[in-house]
Protein backbone atom coordinates (compact mmCIF):
# COMPACT_ATOMS: atom_id res chain seq x y z
CA UNK A 1 0.00 0.00 0.00
CA UNK A 2 2.86 2.61 1.28
CA UNK A 3 4.47 1.18 -2.13
CA UNK A 4 1.49 2.35 -4.52
CA UNK A 5 1.22 5.74 -2.46
CA UNK A 6 4.59 6.11 -3.33
CA UNK A 7 4.48 5.38 -7.07
CA UNK A 8 1.10 7.83 -7.28
CA UNK A 9 2.65 10.60 -5.69
CA UNK A 10 5.89 10.66 -7.87
CA UNK A 11 4.11 10.14 -10.78
CA UNK A 12 2.20 13.05 -9.88
CA UNK A 13 4.99 15.02 -9.03
CA UNK A 14 6.06 14.34 -12.89
CA UNK A 15 3.31 17.16 -13.98
CA UNK A 16 4.59 20.19 -15.50
CA UNK A 17 2.25 22.83 -14.93
CA UNK A 18 4.30 25.31 -13.36
CA UNK A 19 4.81 27.24 -16.91
CA UNK A 20 1.19 27.48 -17.74
CA UNK A 21 0.58 29.35 -14.02
CA UNK A 22 2.91 32.43 -13.06
CA UNK A 23 1.78 31.85 -9.29
CA UNK A 24 2.35 28.22 -9.18
CA UNK A 25 6.22 28.05 -8.57
CA UNK A 26 6.01 29.98 -5.57
CA UNK A 27 4.17 27.48 -3.65
CA UNK A 28 5.47 24.68 -1.68
CA UNK A 29 6.10 21.31 -2.59
CA UNK A 30 3.07 20.22 -0.97
CA UNK A 31 0.87 22.58 -2.35
CA UNK A 32 2.04 22.10 -5.68
CA UNK A 33 0.98 18.14 -4.94
CA UNK A 34 -2.14 19.49 -3.26
CA UNK A 35 -3.15 21.57 -6.49
CA UNK A 36 -2.05 18.83 -9.17
CA UNK A 37 -4.80 16.48 -7.74
CA UNK A 38 -7.46 19.02 -7.36
CA UNK A 39 -6.62 19.37 -11.41
CA UNK A 40 -9.31 17.08 -13.18
CA UNK A 41 -11.35 18.60 -10.66
CA UNK A 42 -11.22 22.22 -11.73
CA UNK A 43 -11.19 21.30 -15.30
CA UNK A 44 -14.08 19.75 -14.81
CA UNK A 45 -16.04 23.21 -13.16
CA UNK A 46 -14.54 25.69 -15.72
CA UNK A 47 -15.98 23.08 -18.47
CA UNK A 48 -19.31 22.92 -16.73
CA UNK A 49 -19.79 25.58 -14.37
CA UNK A 50 -17.84 28.76 -15.63
CA UNK A 51 -17.90 28.96 -19.14
CA UNK A 52 -21.39 28.59 -19.26
CA UNK A 53 -21.71 31.83 -16.51
CA UNK A 54 -19.26 33.53 -18.85
CA UNK A 55 -20.97 32.58 -22.06
CA UNK A 56 -24.12 33.78 -20.17
CA UNK A 57 -23.03 36.89 -18.92
CA UNK A 58 -21.71 37.62 -22.76
CA UNK A 59 -25.13 36.81 -24.06
CA UNK A 60 -26.85 39.26 -21.62
CA UNK A 61 -25.37 42.45 -23.56
CA UNK A 62 -26.04 40.55 -26.90
CA UNK A 63 -29.33 41.37 -28.73
CA UNK A 64 -29.85 37.95 -29.51
CA UNK A 65 -33.23 37.53 -30.38
CA UNK A 66 -35.18 35.11 -33.45
CA UNK A 67 -32.95 36.51 -35.83
CA UNK A 68 -29.66 35.98 -34.40
CA UNK A 69 -30.27 32.24 -32.95
CA UNK A 70 -28.22 30.30 -34.88
CA UNK A 71 -25.77 33.11 -35.04
CA UNK A 72 -25.51 34.75 -31.99
CA UNK A 73 -22.27 36.21 -32.48
CA UNK A 74 -23.17 38.27 -34.63
CA UNK A 75 -25.70 40.22 -32.53
CA UNK A 76 -25.12 43.49 -31.89
CA UNK A 77 -23.95 45.22 -28.73
CA UNK A 78 -26.52 46.23 -26.62
CA UNK A 79 -24.23 46.83 -23.42
CA UNK A 80 -26.98 47.79 -20.34
CA UNK A 81 -30.08 48.11 -22.40
CA UNK A 82 -31.07 44.60 -21.76
CA UNK A 83 -30.61 44.49 -17.91
CA UNK A 84 -32.28 48.49 -18.29
CA UNK A 85 -35.50 46.49 -20.14
CA UNK A 86 -36.01 43.89 -17.06
CA UNK A 87 -35.41 45.97 -14.19
CA UNK A 88 -37.47 48.99 -14.76
CA UNK A 89 -40.63 48.05 -13.03
CA UNK A 90 -43.18 50.17 -15.80
CA UNK A 91 -42.90 47.83 -17.88
CA UNK A 92 -44.80 44.67 -18.08
CA UNK A 93 -41.69 42.57 -18.60
CA UNK A 94 -39.94 44.21 -15.60
CA UNK A 95 -43.08 43.86 -13.50
CA UNK A 96 -43.40 40.46 -14.04
CA UNK A 97 -39.97 39.82 -13.52
CA UNK A 98 -39.71 41.99 -10.12
CA UNK A 99 -42.52 39.74 -8.85
CA UNK A 100 -40.85 36.74 -9.68
CA UNK A 101 -37.95 37.82 -7.66
CA UNK A 102 -40.67 38.08 -4.76
CA UNK A 103 -42.08 34.75 -5.00
CA UNK A 104 -38.65 33.24 -5.53
CA UNK A 105 -37.86 34.46 -1.99
CA UNK A 106 -40.94 32.96 -0.92
CA UNK A 107 -40.58 29.92 -1.94
CA UNK A 108 -36.67 29.91 -0.86
CA UNK A 109 -37.02 30.90 2.76
CA UNK A 110 -40.58 28.55 3.16
CA UNK A 111 -38.27 25.54 1.66
CA UNK A 112 -35.57 26.98 3.71
CA UNK A 113 -38.06 26.90 7.28
CA UNK A 114 -39.76 23.73 6.36
CA UNK A 115 -37.01 21.23 5.28
CA UNK A 116 -34.70 22.50 8.48
CA UNK A 117 -37.54 21.80 10.82
CA UNK A 118 -38.54 18.63 9.04
CA UNK A 119 -34.94 17.63 8.82
CA UNK A 120 -33.94 18.57 12.10
CA UNK A 121 -36.82 16.41 13.60
CA UNK A 122 -36.01 13.71 11.15
CA UNK A 123 -32.31 13.50 12.55
CA UNK A 124 -32.84 13.84 15.92
CA UNK A 125 -35.52 11.04 15.83
CA UNK A 126 -32.93 8.91 14.22
CA UNK A 127 -30.17 9.77 16.69
CA UNK A 128 -32.29 7.92 19.36
CA UNK A 129 -31.94 4.32 19.74
CA UNK A 130 -34.77 1.93 18.87
CA UNK A 131 -36.00 -0.85 17.28
CA UNK A 132 -36.40 -0.83 13.51
CA UNK A 133 -33.92 2.36 13.08
CA UNK A 134 -32.62 1.13 9.96
CA UNK A 135 -35.85 0.31 8.37
CA UNK A 136 -36.54 4.16 9.59
CA UNK A 137 -33.60 5.79 8.23
CA UNK A 138 -34.13 3.82 4.79
CA UNK A 139 -37.85 5.09 4.72
CA UNK A 140 -36.75 8.23 5.46
CA UNK A 141 -34.20 8.24 2.28
CA UNK A 142 -36.44 7.56 -0.28
CA UNK A 143 -37.99 10.95 -0.96
CA UNK A 144 -34.41 12.11 -2.14
CA UNK A 145 -33.52 8.99 -3.80
CA UNK A 146 -36.59 8.57 -5.68
CA UNK A 147 -36.27 10.16 -9.32
CA UNK A 148 -37.44 13.31 -8.96
CA UNK A 149 -39.62 13.58 -11.90
CA UNK A 150 -41.63 10.53 -11.19
CA UNK A 151 -42.15 12.08 -7.85
CA UNK A 152 -43.28 15.35 -8.98
CA UNK A 153 -45.95 13.86 -11.29
CA UNK A 154 -47.45 11.83 -8.54
CA UNK A 155 -47.68 14.76 -5.99
CA UNK A 156 -49.11 16.72 -8.85
CA UNK A 157 -52.00 13.89 -9.34
CA UNK A 158 -52.61 13.79 -6.02
CA UNK A 159 -53.04 17.42 -5.63
CA UNK A 160 -55.76 17.29 -8.60
CA UNK A 161 -58.66 19.61 -7.60
CA UNK A 162 -61.25 16.56 -9.03
CA UNK A 163 -59.80 13.57 -8.55
CA UNK A 164 -56.79 14.12 -5.91
CA UNK A 165 -56.04 11.83 -3.05
CA UNK A 166 -55.39 15.10 -1.18
CA UNK A 167 -58.96 16.77 -1.00
CA UNK A 168 -60.71 13.50 -0.91
CA UNK A 169 -59.03 12.81 2.12
CA UNK A 170 -59.57 16.26 3.35
CA UNK A 171 -63.12 16.15 2.59
CA UNK A 172 -63.48 12.93 4.55
CA UNK A 173 -61.80 14.18 7.52
CA UNK A 174 -64.47 17.23 7.25
CA UNK A 175 -61.13 19.58 7.31
CA UNK A 176 -62.17 21.14 4.30
CA UNK A 177 -65.93 21.32 3.22
CA UNK A 178 -65.40 22.19 -0.54
CA UNK A 179 -62.40 20.73 -3.32
CA UNK A 180 -59.12 23.37 -3.01
CA UNK A 181 -57.42 24.46 -5.99
CA UNK A 182 -53.85 23.53 -5.12
CA UNK A 183 -52.42 23.92 -8.44
CA UNK A 184 -54.54 27.08 -9.47
CA UNK A 185 -54.69 30.14 -8.27
CA UNK A 186 -53.01 31.64 -4.41
CA UNK A 187 -52.49 28.51 -3.08
CA UNK A 188 -49.75 27.93 -5.88
CA UNK A 189 -46.76 28.93 -3.82
CA UNK A 190 -47.67 27.10 -1.27
CA UNK A 191 -48.12 23.70 -2.71
CA UNK A 192 -44.80 24.29 -4.08
CA UNK A 193 -42.97 24.77 -1.26
CA UNK A 194 -44.56 21.87 0.53
CA UNK A 195 -43.94 19.24 -2.33
CA UNK A 196 -40.07 20.55 -2.86
CA UNK A 197 -39.53 20.57 0.77
CA UNK A 198 -40.77 17.20 0.90
CA UNK A 199 -38.48 15.94 -1.81
CA UNK A 200 -35.28 18.02 0.31
CA UNK A 201 -35.49 17.40 3.22
CA UNK A 202 -34.00 13.72 3.70
CA UNK A 203 -30.42 15.49 2.84
CA UNK A 204 -30.92 18.43 5.27
CA UNK A 205 -31.75 15.42 7.74
CA UNK A 206 -28.59 13.29 6.86
CA UNK A 207 -26.55 16.45 7.25
CA UNK A 208 -27.74 17.21 10.47
CA UNK A 209 -27.75 13.79 11.34
CA UNK A 210 -23.87 13.60 11.04
CA UNK A 211 -23.47 16.77 12.68
CA UNK A 212 -25.60 15.10 16.00
CA UNK A 213 -23.02 12.03 15.40
CA UNK A 214 -20.16 14.66 15.99
CA UNK A 215 -21.10 15.75 19.48
CA UNK A 216 -19.67 14.32 22.30
CA UNK A 217 -21.39 12.04 24.95
CA UNK A 218 -19.59 13.55 27.43
CA UNK A 219 -21.43 16.91 27.10
CA UNK A 220 -24.96 15.45 27.06
CA UNK A 221 -23.28 13.63 30.95
CA UNK A 222 -22.39 16.33 32.15
CA UNK A 223 -25.31 18.25 31.50
CA UNK A 224 -27.59 15.46 33.16
CA UNK A 225 -25.47 15.55 36.11
CA UNK A 226 -26.32 19.69 36.80
CA UNK A 227 -29.62 18.60 36.03
CA UNK A 228 -30.05 19.54 32.66
CA UNK A 229 -33.19 18.48 30.81
CA UNK A 230 -34.20 17.51 27.28
CA UNK A 231 -34.93 21.06 26.32
CA UNK A 232 -32.07 22.32 28.16
CA UNK A 233 -29.43 20.01 26.85
CA UNK A 234 -31.06 20.85 22.93
CA UNK A 235 -30.81 24.33 24.05
CA UNK A 236 -27.36 24.87 25.10
CA UNK A 237 -25.72 21.44 23.47
CA UNK A 238 -27.38 20.53 20.70
CA UNK A 239 -28.56 23.15 18.82
CA UNK A 240 -25.11 25.40 19.58
CA UNK A 241 -22.68 22.22 18.09
CA UNK A 242 -24.93 22.11 14.94
CA UNK A 243 -24.17 25.80 14.00
CA UNK A 244 -21.23 24.70 11.48
CA UNK A 245 -23.71 22.17 10.02
CA UNK A 246 -26.67 24.28 9.92
CA UNK A 247 -24.69 27.66 8.04
CA UNK A 248 -23.59 25.13 5.20
CA UNK A 249 -27.60 23.34 5.56
CA UNK A 250 -28.83 27.11 4.87
CA UNK A 251 -26.54 28.30 2.39
CA UNK A 252 -27.23 24.93 0.22
CA UNK A 253 -30.90 25.18 0.49
CA UNK A 254 -30.94 28.68 -0.44
CA UNK A 255 -29.13 28.78 -3.22
CA UNK A 256 -30.08 25.41 -4.87
CA UNK A 257 -33.87 26.43 -4.18
CA UNK A 258 -33.73 30.04 -6.27
CA UNK A 259 -32.24 27.79 -9.20
CA UNK A 260 -34.22 25.05 -8.86
CA UNK A 261 -36.36 24.52 -12.07
CA UNK A 262 -37.21 21.12 -12.41
CA UNK A 263 -39.87 21.07 -9.31
CA UNK A 264 -41.54 24.21 -10.53
CA UNK A 265 -41.67 23.15 -14.31
CA UNK A 266 -43.21 19.24 -13.90
CA UNK A 267 -45.52 20.61 -10.56
CA UNK A 268 -47.07 23.58 -12.34
CA UNK A 269 -46.34 22.95 -16.25
CA UNK A 270 -44.76 25.43 -18.67
CA UNK A 271 -47.47 28.05 -18.02
CA UNK A 272 -47.53 28.61 -14.18
CA UNK A 273 -49.94 30.44 -12.43
CA UNK A 274 -49.11 34.05 -11.61
CA UNK A 275 -48.41 32.60 -7.77
CA UNK A 276 -46.05 29.63 -8.93
CA UNK A 277 -44.18 32.18 -11.50
CA UNK A 278 -40.67 31.89 -9.50
CA UNK A 279 -38.18 33.36 -11.31
CA UNK A 280 -36.25 30.88 -13.19
CA UNK A 281 -39.57 29.30 -14.70
CA UNK A 282 -40.43 33.05 -15.81
CA UNK A 283 -37.01 33.25 -17.65
CA UNK A 284 -37.04 29.97 -19.15
CA UNK A 285 -40.74 30.62 -20.58
CA UNK A 286 -39.76 34.48 -21.13
CA UNK A 287 -36.75 33.65 -23.30
CA UNK A 288 -37.39 30.11 -25.24
CA UNK A 289 -41.33 31.48 -25.93
CA UNK A 290 -40.48 35.58 -27.25
CA UNK A 291 -37.32 33.90 -28.95
CA UNK A 292 -35.57 37.03 -26.49
CA UNK A 293 -32.28 35.22 -25.18
CA UNK A 294 -30.34 38.25 -24.51
CA UNK A 295 -33.03 39.70 -22.12
CA UNK A 296 -33.23 36.21 -20.48
CA UNK A 297 -29.69 36.42 -19.94
CA UNK A 298 -30.18 39.10 -18.59
CA UNK A 299 -32.69 38.23 -16.36
CA UNK A 300 -30.46 35.10 -15.53
CA UNK A 301 -27.27 37.02 -14.62
CA UNK A 302 -29.46 39.56 -12.19
CA UNK A 303 -30.94 36.23 -10.13
CA UNK A 304 -26.79 34.62 -10.36
CA UNK A 305 -25.95 37.85 -8.54
CA UNK A 306 -28.63 38.26 -6.18
CA UNK A 307 -27.75 34.05 -5.20
CA UNK A 308 -23.77 35.35 -5.01
CA UNK A 309 -24.55 38.55 -3.07
CA UNK A 310 -26.45 36.34 -0.79
CA UNK A 311 -24.12 33.69 -0.36
CA UNK A 312 -21.40 36.33 0.18
CA UNK A 313 -23.57 38.42 2.92
CA UNK A 314 -23.66 35.35 4.53
CA UNK A 315 -20.98 33.86 4.86
CA UNK A 316 -19.17 37.17 5.69
CA UNK A 317 -21.97 37.57 8.57
CA UNK A 318 -21.07 33.95 9.68
CA UNK A 319 -17.37 34.10 9.80
CA UNK A 320 -17.08 37.86 11.20
CA UNK A 321 -19.08 36.20 14.04
CA UNK A 322 -17.12 33.17 14.45
CA UNK A 323 -13.96 35.62 14.28
CA UNK A 324 -15.59 37.82 17.05
CA UNK A 325 -16.43 35.23 19.96
CA UNK A 326 -13.11 33.48 19.05
CA UNK A 327 -11.65 36.46 20.21
CA UNK A 328 -13.35 36.41 23.39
Amino acid sequence: MTRTSSRVRSSVAEIEIGRYLPLYNRLSDEQQYAYKLLLPGLAMMLLIHFIPIVWGVLISVLGVDSGYVSQWYEAPFVWAENYRFVLDPRTVVGERFWYSLRQTVIFSVGTLLLTYVLGLTAALLLNQRFKGRFAARTLLLLPWVAPSVVTLLIWRMMFQQQSGIINSLLLSLGVISEPIYWLIGDNTIWTLILVHSWTQFPLVMIMLYAGLQSIPEQLYEAASIDGAGRWEQFRYITFPQLKPVSAVVVLLMMLWTMINFTSPYILLGAQPPQSGQVSILYIYNFAFSNYQFGRGAAMSVVLFAIAMAMAMLYYKYLFDQDFTEGDR
